[in-house]
């Protein structure tokens, strides 16, 4: 029992050096932007959208408010069902009751032949 756990810790001490050696790099230094973000900003020049993207997006961003409005409104408007009502049958004298209570037979399906059943062919 004590050569196991001996075995073990030697494992997990493996593990963790082999792990520190694939992983922790110390020759690389603290990572950073390679330049600073004013940096970016002044070299990307500030070009205005074309007109017709704009209006392509305008157009796709009212289509899309109109289909949000119409869900809404269906889901506020939605029908309430209504819970079929269905008229009972009364009982009368001038019908037998034996023949409301006929049995309905019940349908069997035929077997499909499986194509393990059937010969081949050619």
């Amino acid at each position: 029992m004590s050569g196991e756990r001996r075995d073990q810790a030697e494992q997990e001490v493996s593990i963790r050096r082999r792990g520190h050696e694939l992983f922790v790099d110390e020759t690389l230094g603290p990572t950073g932007p390679a330049r600073p973000f004013s940096e970016f900003l002044r070299e990307t020049p500030a070009a205005p959208i074309p007109a017709g993207v704009k209006a392509a997006l305008w157009a796709v961003a009212i289509v899309a408010a109109l289909l949000f409005a119409a869900s809404l409104w269906r889901l506020i408007n939605r029908p309430t069902p209504a819970a079929p009502r269905r008229a009972r049958p009364r009982a009368s004298a001038k019908a037998p009751k034996a023949a409301a209570r006929i049995p309905a037979t019940p349908t069997v399906a035929g077997r499909t032949p499986s194509p393990i059943d059937q010969e081949p062919r050619g």
